[in-house]
Formats: C-alpha cells, sequence, structure tokens
C-alpha cells in the first residue's frame, strides 16, 4: 500500500513496528509505551510510524487486531458445538498466546478515556463479536435458542465466566471450557422452542 509520499510501504517494516508494539505492551503497558520507544524496538524513524498511524492509539489497536484475529463464525449445524468451537477459539487465540493479560490491560486503560475506548470497541471488540452475533442468529433461526435472544447477553455468558476464570487461575483446562460453555448453553437454551418441542414429544 503506497503512503502519502507515493512510494510502497514495506511489509517487514510494518511488521516490525507491530510486533514492537505489542512487546512493549506486555512490558510497560499502554500508558508506559510511547512512539519514540516503539521506534526504538522496531528500529524505524517515528516519521515512519507516523506516516502509518496518526497515533499512539491507532498504532496500539492495529497491533492489537493483527495479533488476534477475529475468529471465523462456525456453522456446525449444531448452535452448542458451535459456542464449543468459539470458546475454544477464543482461549487458543488469547490464552495460549499470552495475549491475554495484554488485551485485557488495554481495555482496563481504556476505562475513562474515550478517546481510547471508542475506538478500541468499534475497531477491535466489535469485528470479534460478530461470530456470536452470526451463531447466535441461526441458534434462533434452528430453535436452538429462544426467539428473543440477546446476542450481547449471549457474548457475555459466554466469554464473562471464561475471563473470569483465566483471572482466577491464570489458566483454562479443556474442561474449564466445556463445563462453562455448558452451563452458559443451558441459561442460553432454556425456553427455546426445539427444546420445548423434545420436552412434549418426551411426555407424550
Amino acid at each position: 500500500m503506497p503512503n502519502e509520499r507515493g512510494r510502497p510501504r514495506r511489509p517487514e517494516t510494518d511488521a516490525a513496528i507491530l510486533r514492537a508494539t505489542i512487546d512493549l505492551l506486555r512490558e510497560t503497558g499502554y500508558g508506559g509505551l510511547s512512539i519514540e520507544g516503539v521506534a526504538a524496538r522496531a528500529r524505524v524513524t517515528r516519521p515512519t510510524i507516523y506516516r502509518r498511524w496518526p497515533d499512539k492509539v491507532r498504532l496500539v489497536i492495529e497491533a492489537l487486531a493483527k495479533a488476534v484475529p477475529p475468529a471465523p463464525a462456525p456453522d456446525t449445524g449444531n448452535t452448542r458445538a458451535d459456542l464449543h468451537q468459539l470458546a475454544r477459539s477464543l482461549v487458543d487465540r488469547l490464552v495460549h498466546t499470552g495475549l491475554a493479560p495484554v488485551v485485557l490491560a488495554v481495555h482496563a486503560d481504556s476505562i475513562g478515556h474515550d478517546d481510547l475506548a471508542a475506538p478500541l470497541r468499534d475497531l477491535y471488540l466489535h469485528p470479534r463479536l460478530e461470530a456470536i452475533t452470526a451463531v447466535i442468529n441461526r441458534g434462533i433461526a434452528r430453535g436452538d435458542v429462544p426467539p428473543d435472544t440477546s446476542p450481547d447477553t449471549a457474548r457475555d455468558l459466554l466469554a464473562g465466566p471464561l475471563v473470569y476464570r483465566w483471572l482466577v487461575n491464570s489458566t483454562l483446562t479443556d474442561t474449564d471450557i466445556d463445563q462453562l460453555v455448558d452451563t452458559s448453553w443451558a441459561a442460553l437454551s432454556r425456553g427455546a422452542p426445539r427444546e420445548a418441542n423434545s420436552t412434549a414429544q418426551t411426555r407424550r
């Protein structure tokens, strides 16, 4: 992609800058990160960074977005199985890569700072929630979950316990993931048309 001076951007330079940004977020957090520090770590000049990103906020958000790409929405034909896959993908992308502390720390730093919170929510968080919305909407269409189910509520029921368990235990086992997703599913699927039909048939 050419920059404003017409010269093509070098992918290896972009990668070095983004890698340096993640490394410094691990070491110093968002508050301690500076463009000068990233430039020194990546061995580039400050203008090289500013030609690509207008400020620290956009640089950090792109670094997080590239390090933790959105998970595709699984479609196995079974909503419960899809949510299990999504949960495992979340853990793989955040916990097993060691990026969970970085991502959560940046979100914590955004509290009370709308200049960071708004773009972080719009450019990083929302694209990563689209998979849950897609899975829940398909689940509603199948009758696996009640038609008035909110994708936002489903998101909180799925991701919230996983994050909390990781914060408490600093790890997430496969058993943890399965138990937490199954517990969330029990709440989400309660009163679903398919569940009601199955119960009625059993009573006959």
